[in-house]
């Protein structure tokens, strides 16, 4: 997602010929832009300011070398533009963003690997050389301007072990990597596995019995994650499943994603995992989901979560029905776009919502008009403290409505409507704006943007190396963009700004 559409990139045609286009996806059409370069086997990484990096990849047809291209694509333009030459050429690589807009590069297939940085002033760089490289690694971030690089697989394919390299410190051996081997990086790039500060999610499987499960990685320190139900390793039909990585996290709902595909592929399988518990040290709940395609077949691909709770899987390749296991079949690929949904879609039938809507709103009214009628002919009521219990009333209506707002967090959740406020609170929207405007003198939207705009002020402060987007994620902002105008709106600084300041005061 970039710019709020959905985006694909590079990648190879029919005969395995890479491309160098793009497209996005926009009122119900989809649209090519030009690229610089090819990067079929590239990463790609969203930064800070809305825009997308994109680098690397396989230099001639049939994935075969490397190549050195990077450009920048910018979805307010529908642009690419080049942005020089990588510190060497690399395919199967991954990138992670840094907050203040640099980029770190590591991986490489047949080919020396070392940690590389981006700097959009100085261009990239290698900052540190590896004695043993990786395709498609892990790039995790640790406290004190740390980085973990790690993955399940060397620069030639072969099993990586529990090896884990280190920015500043010396390469490591890590135990829980000598029991669980960690998925490929299918993402290169998109840190969607995050749940919050440094704290990750992997997908990984027994070395000895290829049990799938899930490690999580806070602050630099692995751990296993207690689930409830087994992920399964067999699918509906009893085709065996490839379950692929990286999680995907939908931070406003606490939950996390896992895909399979199977043999036949006919199936799409889908792990959802409810995550908080492991926070507090308990189980994680998982559902699991399938969706059938009886009269064709789904390609291979990877599906991305979108920001509605929705997966679509954009393109892919077939599966080789020559081989018995799970194999790409690189040299056919598909166009289909699919779109999963985890609710039944909603059928035009009659607007039931609409005549109940209508009648709470005139009874409500009614209500209104018998109390302004009221007021004005004291004498008609018996009971002389009608008032007060009216203003008891939406007092604790008003408290519930604060209590369920800001310490439930409900503000968190993404596109929050009045009418869902009312919804909790078992009454209408219009009262709850009435209420408002009269208890607090702020409207709706106002007031959650405040408590937003605070909680990302809080998580700064907590948590000074959280990227941007995870921050205005957390917080319950649509996007990036919209948390930036609403945070220098408010506040008249930009996020950074605001940050800057802030270690300025504590003398960092």
């Amino acid at each position: 997602m970039a710019g709020g559409e959905l985006v694909v990139i590079g990648g190879h045609t029919d005969g395995f010929k890479p491309i160098e286009t793009l497209e996005y996806y926009r009122d119900g059409v989809w649209h090519e832009v030009p690229m610089n370069y090819s990067h079929d086997n590239g990463f790609a990484v969203p930064l800070p300011d809305g825009t997308v990096m994109v680098g690397g990849g396989s230099a001639e047809a049939f994935g075969i070398g490397q190549s050195w291209g990077a450009e920048i694509y910018d979805p307010s333009s529908h642009s690419a533009r080049a942005v020089g030459i990588l510190d060497r050429k690399r395919t199967l690589s991954s990138a992670y963003p840094l907050s203040d807009g640099r980029v770190l590069v590591a991986g490489n297939w047949y080919a020396e690997d070392a940690l590389a940085i981006f700097d959009p002033v100085t261009g990239f760089s290698t900052v540190k050389e590896f004695s043993f490289g990786w395709q498609r690694p892990w790039i995790l971030p640790v406290p004190e301007g740390e980085y973990l690089v790690f993955g399940p697989e060397d620069i030639y394919g072969h099993p990586a072990g529990a090896l884990v390299e280190r920015l500043k410190g010396d390469v490591y051996v890590e135990p829980l990597l000598e029991k669980w081997e960690p998925a490929v990086n299918l993402a290169a790039g998109i840190q969607g596995n995050c749940i919050g500060g440094n704290t990750y999610l992997l997908t990984v499987k027994r070395r000895d019995n290829g049990e799938m499960g899930l490690l999580k990685v806070s602050d630099g320190i692995f751990s296993e994650v207690a689930l409830n139900t087994p992920i399964p390793l067999a699918g509906r039909d009893g085709q065996p499943l490839n379950w692929m990585a990286p999680v995907q996290v939908d931070r406003s709902r606490r939950q996390a994603w896992m895909q399979a595909v199977d043999r036949e592929g006919r199936h799409r399988h889908f792990a959802r995992i409810d995550y908080d518990a492991i926070l507090d040290g308990g189980n994680a709940s998982v559902d699991l989901f399938y969706a059938e395609c009886p009269d064709r077949r789904f390609s291979i691909g990877f599906t991305k979560l979108l920001p509605d709770g929705r997966l679509v899987l954009a393109g892919g390749v077939a599966q080789d029905e020559r081989k018995p296991e799970i194999v790409e079949d690189n040299f056919v690929t598909m166009a289909d776009v699919w779109v999963f949904h985890q609710e039944p879609l909603k059928r035009a039938g009659f607007p039931w919502g609409w005549v109940i809507g209508a009648i709470l709103l005139l009874g409500a009214g009614s209500i209104l008009i018998y109390r302004y009628l009221h007021k004005r002919h004291p004498g008609t009521d018996d009971t002389p403290d009608a008032d007060e219990t009216d203003t008891k009333l939406r007092t604790d209506l008003m408290t519930q409505m604060s209590s369920l707002i800001k310490e439930q967090e409900l503000f968190r959740r993404k596109n929050l409507r009045i009418t869902d406020v009312a919804t909790e609170l078992a009454t209408n929207k219009t009262y709850v704006s009435a209420l408002l405007n009269n208890l607090s003198g702020e409207k709706f939207t106002s007031l959650i943007t405040r408590y937003r705009i605070e909680y990302a002020q809080r998580l700064m402060r907590e948590h000074p190396d959280m990227l941007m987007d995870e921050v205005a994620e957390e917080s319950g902002f649509s996007s990036e963009v919209t948390f930036y105008r609403n945070f220098k709106a408010r506040t008249g600084q930009t996020p950074n700004e605001w940050l800057n300041t802030q270690k300025d005061r504590l003398g960092e």
